[in-house]
């Protein structure tokens, strides 16, 4: 860990240049104690491939509305997702398997990861397809089925500077 001196106007969330969070799922029959309070268990079934192909869709500028809470105060919810990535991993505590989210962008609005989180876990399920993805990112309007998911399983990994 470092510490350096900063300029007289820097802001730790308004000068970053990039963010990146964690959202990890684990991915079986039950959880183990050493990770329930901070993943988010989903047992059923998920296609990673499909959550792969999802994830590509996210990448880029866009507007987010149907991506963040609702009752925003923001004048602009155009972000850029530079890297979306889905991650499959076995982890020995676990004794099992655990798959991450990773995004990183140049900001992110209130909710927003555990919204695409929850939407390609829904794509993972076989509950949507990449056309309703691929539309609500354009139109603004988030399926139904696309819940936000639960913030146990979110982690902020990094901030970038200058």
């Amino acid at each position: 860990l470092t510490v350096e001196t900063a300029a007289d106007d820097f802001h730790a969330r308004y000068s970053a240049l990039e963010k990146t969070y964690i959202y990890r799922i684990v991915n079986g029959p039950v959880i183990s104690p050493f990770w329930w309070r901070y993943v988010h268990h989903d047992a059923r079934r998920l296609d990673l491939e499909g959550m792969k192909r999802g994830a590509e869709l996210f990448l880029g500028k866009h507007d987010w509305t149907a991506f963040s809470a609702a009752q925003s105060d923001v004048e602009d919810r155009v972000r850029t997702i530079t890297r979306l990535e889905i991650l499959p991993r076995v982890d020995e505590r676990l004794r099992g398997s655990l798959i991450e989210i990773r995004v990183a962008a140049d900001g992110f609005l209130r909710y927003m990861v555990r919204a695409i989180a929850g939407t390609l876990l829904a794509l993972g399920r076989g509950e949507l397809n990449l056309d309703t993805v691929g539309e609500a990112i354009e139109t603004g309007n988030r399926p139904a089925a696309a819940v936000t998911a639960p913030a146990h399983g979110l982690t902020l990994l990094s901030v970038r500077y200058e």
